[in-house]
């Protein structure tokens, strides 16, 4: 298990490769995130921060840190209340990457997200859709992008792009992998013999080759605009939006 700084965390986040326990779905959010991340992009809030995978994704720009207490490098903390502190202001872009399922209210935090821009300033945000719990107790929400999109309007920002990440067959086999070492068809005859079996050779062939021919057979379902047809079973959303 890695902490948030921790610097295997960082790097499968960052530079992630087939094999690595969630590559099916950190690299379409790698991809996601370069690709809504607005350029020319002076100052940067990165709020509910954690280890900052993210950050080399901005190049040379003020880049400050925020998060609930706990960590001695960051710029600012905040209580269970995801209120920042009143004098921040001015930012460019807000980052919120896989924390609005975390915070107890997230109007409340998209409306802090609003605060703290400049006029046309950008929130870059991903969250996930479909997903197992974790980092429990502190994990109370999941979206549909069209309840995103509502819930980011009515913190009065204009919505630019929404992506829909890892979906349709990719997210079923992302899903498949979490409970791959419980998957057993027992007591169902010839049937589930041929089951067991064809899942024991999945698993014995191993995730980096597992993650290839995923890469191979579903690259059409890795970083999908959300109003696109035919991509309802999604692992996380992403989008940007401006003050």
């Amino acid at each position: 298990m890695h902490g948030l700084g921790d610097e295997e965390y960082i790097r499968q986040r960052i530079a992630p490769v087939p094999g690595d326990p969630f590559y099916l779905h950190l690299v379409d959010l790698l991809g996601g995130l370069r690709t809504l991340i607005p350029r020319n992009i002076n100052r940067v809030l990165d709020y509910g921060c954690g280890g900052s995978p993210y950050r080399r994704l901005f190049g040379p720009c003020a880049y400050d840190r925020a998060d609930l207490p706990g960590d001695e490098t960051l710029d600012f903390e905040y209580g269970a209340d995801s209120l920042l502190p009143a004098e921040l202001s001015d930012y460019d872009c807000v980052l919120s990457s896989q924390v609005l399922e975390h915070v107890l209210s997230p109007a409340l935090y998209l409306a802090e997200c609003h605060r703290v821009l400049k006029l046309g300033g950008s929130l870059v945000l991903s969250t996930h859709g479909l997903f197992e719990d974790h980092a429990c107790p502190h994990d109370f929400w999941r979206w549909t992008a069209y309840g995103l999109r509502k819930l980011v309007e009515e913190a009065s920002f204009k919505v630019d792009r929404i992506l829909k990440l890892t979906t349709g067959p990719r997210a079923v086999m992302f899903l498949a992998e979490r409970e791959m070492s419980r998957l057993r068809f027992e007591g169902t005859g010839l049937y589930g013999f041929m089951l067991d079996n064809g899942a024991r050779v999945v698993r014995k062939a191993g995730a980096r080759r597992r993650h290839e021919a995923c890469d191979a057979s579903f690259s059409q379902h890795r970083m999908i605009d959300a109003d696109q047809d035919g991509h309802d079973m999604y692992i996380a959303i992403a989008l940007v939006a401006h003050r």
